[in-house]
């Protein structure tokens, strides 16, 4: 099972703050709902299945790790959830002590031989000497995703992230939120992005004399508008999108920002 297709980008962070088993458990179950595949399913529904599992036996395991898992009913598809909780929780561990990196699975109900095959692959992984540490010096969430893959085993050495690359295009029609997505582009990994300047077309069309009083009758000027290219990972695309709506919103109903996501069909020297 290739780990890349199945961590969700979305749903990792490197910021997991819980007082408590119970509470984190809570917030990983909010963790997976930020994934698009679990639509479907409830925040409740997860919290109360991954609270069903803990009550079986702890999945605290020694040096800080924990791996909360269960299978759900009507799931179709397997899901990774990787968080940082820097203070640690105490989650019933092997060796008494906190918790601090959580590596969460969901499964199919279905699917017991691939769900036992997906935890003993996460735990070979997190037994390696190092790969704790570096997840712990994660500095964003696309790094502590690339750094777990960094060390993922996919049957044949280690694994190689392939993607397909996808042009994302932002149509920014208020510039103030320039930095808001600036930010969002860091935190989930884009490093080169083009900003070119555009207008409304109602902007160039009410220049023209037949059209003069049709448009923007005011007399005010509209604002230009800012297209923002950059090349993005396909597997990222959910996650970024999500990350841009939990700043403003339902893209659909915010006016300031469009988005579009196409295939490159050639790409050289970008």
């Amino acid at each position: 099972m290739n780990l890349a297709e199945v961590i969700k980008m979305e749903s990792c962070t490197i910021d997991l703050k819980a007082k408590d088993k119970d509470e984190a458990l809570h917030q990983i179950a909010a963790l997976f709902k930020r994934s698009h595949g679990c639509a479907d399913i409830s925040e409740e529904t997860i919290y109360q299945e991954l609270k069903a599992r803990e009550d079986m036996g702890s999945t605290g395991f020694v040096n800080g790790i924990a791996m909360p898992h269960c299978q759900i009913e009507g799931l179709n598809k397997f899901y990774i959830s990787l968080a940082i909780c820097h203070k640690g929780v105490q989650f019933d561990s092997i060796d008494h002590k906190k918790s601090t990196v959580f590596v969460s699975i969901l499964g199919p109900k279905d699917q017991r031989n691939e769900h036992l095959q997906l935890l003993a692959a996460c735990s070979h992984i997190l037994k390696q000497p190092g790969v704790v540490t570096s997840l712990l010096q994660a500095n964003s969430r696309i790094n502590l995703y690339e750094e777990f893959l960094k060390n993922a085993d996919n049957g044949s050495g280690k694994l190689n992230y392939k993607g397909k690359d996808k042009l994302l295009l932002l149509i920014v029609q208020e510039e103030s939120i320039l930095q808001d997505i600036t930010e969002v582009f860091i935190e989930y990994g884009i490093q080169q992005s083009i900003i070119l300047d555009g207008s409304q077309m109602e902007n160039l069309i009410s220049k023209v004399p037949l059209f003069m009083g049709f448009f923007n009758f005011t007399g005010d000027k509209n604002p230009g508008t800012k297209v923002v290219l950059a090349k993005i990972v396909k597997d990222h695309i959910n996650a970024i999108i999500k990350g841009l709506e939990d700043i403003f919103g339902d893209l659909d109903t915010f006016s300031g920002l469009k988005l579009l996501v196409l295939d490159i069909y050639f790409a050289k020297g970008f």
